[in-house]
């Protein structure tokens, strides 16, 4: 994959600084533009209040104390920007620019998740951060299943970025497939790419260890298999397989058979994401 744009969208929450500087390390290794999207409230369209109140002195005075509430947030976010993109040596642009790292900040009007799931849909790759207490909201579904885009859904408080070891979890389902394929131009350029399976996948595709490493071979990938054992946690198996062999980025599922929260191994995906300490491609 020619990685020419990425996009990031900021959700809700606290630690706005961290999630900025995470995703603009993800784009100085990639070297490539990345647009990020704050989205914000119109006030008139969400609220009729001039009607409802029957006094336009009431509304005005409303009004503006949000509008000065949103325009300080805007201006907080930008100058958060600029500085971080200062301090990581990414040059500020609305455009991509041959051989450097460029982003932009933009805000827009509208209910967010509608916002992010337009705007994701524009772009080569999404960059999201894992959700709060590893819950899937609205600005990840819509960025990181809607838009239709492979995702890397980084930690909240990601330090560094890097592809050196890469760990693929393989659950049998079109969207891991989906992310293999889209991860290659990463495993093409690991030193160590480790595919985890259960015996349960083993089960429904017994040849599936030699046609994956075929497959792989094919792409000049020389991979390793392993079946584990999954623990009474869901998402634990891969998390602790993600830890104790030291990976610096985990390829898995977006979305399983039962849905947008169904399994990273054989559970749901909420106790890894609360607690990967790596980037995820899904």
């Amino acid at each position: 994959m020619d990685i020419k744009k990425l996009f990031f969208p900021i959700g809700g929450g606290e630690d706005i600084e961290a999630r900025i500087r995470g995703a603009l390390l993800v784009n100085k290794a990639f070297n490539s533009h990345i647009k990020f999207l704050a989205s914000q409230m119109d006030f008139n369209l969400v609220f009729n209040m001039e009607m409802a109140l029957r006094s336009g002195k009431i509304f005005d005075a409303l009004h503006d104390s949000v509008a000065d509430e949103l325009k300080a947030q805007k201006d907080k976010n930008h100058e958060l920007f600029t500085r971080l993109c200062g301090e990581l040596g990414v040059q500020i642009s609305d455009t991509n620019l041959p051989g450097i790292a460029t982003a932009e900040f933009v805000t827009k009007e509208g209910l967010r998740s509608k916002v992010v799931e337009y705007e994701a849909k524009f772009c080569d790759l999404v960059v999201s951060a894992c959700p709060p207490e590893g819950e899937p909201t609205a600005t990840f579904n819509a960025s990181v299943i809607k838009s239709g885009k492979n995702a890397i859904v980084i930690p909240r408080n990601l330090k560094e970025f890097k592809t050196d070891r890469i760990l693929i979890g393989w659950s049998g389902t079109a969207n891991i497939a989906k992310a293999i394929t889209g991860s290659m131009f990463l495993l093409k350029q690991a030193k160590s790419v480790h595919i985890i399976t259960t015996a349960r996948y083993m089960q429904d595709a017994p040849s599936i260890q030699d046609d994956l490493l075929k497959y792989l071979s094919f792409h000049d990938v020389n991979a390793t298999f392993e079946v584990v054992k999954t623990t009474s946690t869901h998402g634990e198996a891969l998390l602790n397989n993600t830890q104790n062999g030291h990976f610096d980025m985990v390829v898995a599922s977006s979305s399983g058979e039962n849905g947008l929260r169904e399994m990273y191994l054989g559970g749901t995906t909420k106790y890894f994401l609360q607690n990967t300490p790596v980037p995820v491609f899904v």
